[in-house]
């Protein structure tokens, strides 16, 4: 909605003007679906205000056939497209109700591979998120399998951690 997108850069640019000590500002918006082109707008319309300052996205992770609800994935032609309008991407690699471990590891050394293949050539900081908690019995999650070590095998397994600015 074009007047929610201009009360929210109106808000955020009233947040690090009040504030100027803050890094930047990360937006978080779920659900959004891959495509859709309001957010590229908000992103550029946020752009101008943060003036130096970081512009965070926290984004989804490319779509998988292990974890079949496209509401959570965004296709890599759009990582790209929100990678040209930011600074830094934090992608969520988690709750992918993935049961066995071996899925996961796997899962995440071909998510990390892809994610750092599709912005390598853009001025974009790359931050993997990663499961560092127990939410048991949701369905969505299961901390046998998703944990802070089977998600960091499958980063190290991608050959690519050194491409990663951050892991969160």
């Amino acid at each position: 909605d074009k007047n929610w997108r201009k009360n929210f850069v109106e808000s955020v640019d009233e947040l690090l003007k009040k504030h100027p000590r803050l890094s930047g500002v990360q937006v978080n918006i779920e659900p959004l679906p891959s495509g859709n082109t309001d957010f590229l707008k908000l992103l550029e319309e946020l752009r101008p205000i943060t003036n130096g300052k970081i512009l965070s996205v926290a984004a989804y992770p490319p779509p998988t056939k292990w974890h079949q609800f496209p509401d959570v994935h965004w296709n890599l032609p759009y990582i790209k497209l929100v990678a040209t309008r930011c600074d830094q991407m934090a992608v969520m690699m988690y709750d992918t109700a993935i049961p066995l471990e071996k899925f996961y590891i796997k899962l995440m050394t071909d998510w990390t591979r892809q994610l750092v293949t599709t912005i390598s050539s853009i001025n974009c900081e790359l931050l993997l998120g990663i499961p560092a908690y127990n939410d048991a019995d949701v369905g969505y999650h299961h901390p046998r399998v998703e944990n802070i070590d089977s998600a960091l095998k499958g980063i190290s397994a991608s050959g690519k951690k050194n491409e990663i600015k951050g892991i969160y």
